[in-house]
Formats: structure tokens, C-alpha cells, sequence
């Protein structure tokens, strides 16, 4: 199978976070979506990545979807989201914090490409504040015991450690590991694992 999207998208970068937790092979291609729209409108009518282009030839989009495909695909022991009930609502309820840490910090990014100092803060300043509450929601699931760091990583512990990193690149005004010590101490044990780090983005810029 081929993943199309760059790994400086923290969506991308979660799917193949997730395919090689799990040990799935598969190829890379490291389209960024922002900088060759055309071309990713030929892959996703809507341009944005990333794409799953399974062996049979079919392609799927939206990270999410990505995510519940592979999850189908694995035995209950290696499941990235529990099958039914409270724990499996909890796991969706943290990989969309964290998701939604990707939506508002990949738009504090760009509005710091666009705009001058004095007019970009109204935006940057309206988006922090959801950010570090997501932060801190993400920290109260890594404190221990919680659901944050457990093993196998599933799809909130994947999520969230990759929202750690992003924030780190796109807003590096934010105090992480005062934020989020909790989710610092997660994301700093899991930093050499495979999952991590051969997704790792050279921080020159956002999705």
C-alpha cells in the first residue's frame, strides 16, 4: 500500500505512526498538500492529506477513516480502538482533542506566514487558548493510570503524542512541558520508538 502526505501533517503522520506500530509495510510518498495542491486534487478531490492507496487500488482519505480501515484489519490483541463501550468512546474522544490540536495550531502556522506581527495576534490569540486547554485535556489522560502511554499504542496515544510534537513546531511560544508534563513524560519515553521516529518531521513548517 502507498501513504501520499508529507509528515509535517500531523494527519499523515499519525496514520503511518499507526501502520508502523503494527508493523504494516508500506510506501511513502511525501506529497505536502499546501505546496502542489493540483497534484493532490488529483488524489482527493478536496486536496488534503492524507491518502491510503490500498494494493487492490482503491484510496482512502481522511485520516480517521484511515485509522477504523487499519484497526479492521488487525486481531483484537493489536486494535487501535477498543471495539464497543465507554473505553473504545474514550479513545475517539482524545484522538479528536488532539486532532483538533492539529486544525487550530496548523492555522496559528499559517496566520504567522500571512500576516505582520501586529495584525496576526487576534487570530493566534482567539486559537491558544483551545490549544493548551486540548494540551491539558491530553495531560490528564497521561497521568498515571491513564489511557495516554498504554501498550500497544493505540489511536488516542498515537493522536496525542503527535499533537505534542506539532504544537512544538507550529507554536513554540507555548510552554509544553509546563502545560503538559504529564504528556511530555509520555511523548519522551515513546521518542525512539519506530512509530515516532521514522515519522519525525524536520521542523521547517506545518502540514
Amino acid at each position: 500500500m502507498l501513504l501520499v502526505g508529507t509528515y509535517l501533517s500531523p494527519f499523515a503522520r499519525r496514520v503511518a505512526a499507526a501502520l508502523l506500530s503494527r508493523g504494516i509495510q508500506f510506501e511513502h510518498d511525501d506529497l505536502n498538500g499546501y505546496a502542489d495542491p493540483v497534484r493532490a486534487r488529483t488524489l482527493n478531490p478536496v486536496g488534503k492529506v492524507p491518502v491510503l492507496r490500498l494494493d487492490d487500488g482503491e484510496s482512502l482519505i481522511d485520516s480517521a477513516a484511515i485509522l477504523d480501515h487499519i484497526n479492521e484489519s488487525l486481531p483484537p490483541s493489536l486494535a487501535l480502538l477498543p471495539q464497543a463501550g465507554a473505553e473504545r468512546r474514550e479513545v475517539l474522544r482524545l484522538a479528536a482533542i488532539a486532532t483538533t490540536i492539529y486544525e487550530r495550531s496548523t492555522a496559528c502556522y499559517f496566520e504567522r506566514q500571512r500576516a505582520p506581527e501586529g495584525q496576526r495576534r487576534e487570530v493566534i490569540d482567539a486559537q491558544r487558548p483551545a490549544i493548551i486547554g486540548g494540551l491539558e485535556a491530553l495531560d490528564a489522560a497521561s497521568a498515571s493510570g491513564g489511557p495516554i502511554g498504554r501498550r500497544p499504542l493505540d489511536a488516542a496515544t498515537i493522536s496525542a503524542v503527535v499533537a505534542r510534537e506539532y504544537v512544538g513546531i507550529t507554536m513554540p511560544d507555548i510552554p509544553i512541558a509546563l502545560v503538559a508534563p504529564a504528556l511530555t513524560a509520555v511523548s519522551a519515553e515513546l521518542f525512539n520508538e519506530d512509530a515516532f521516529a521514522k515519522t519525525r518531521p524536520v521542523p521547517t513548517g506545518a502540514a
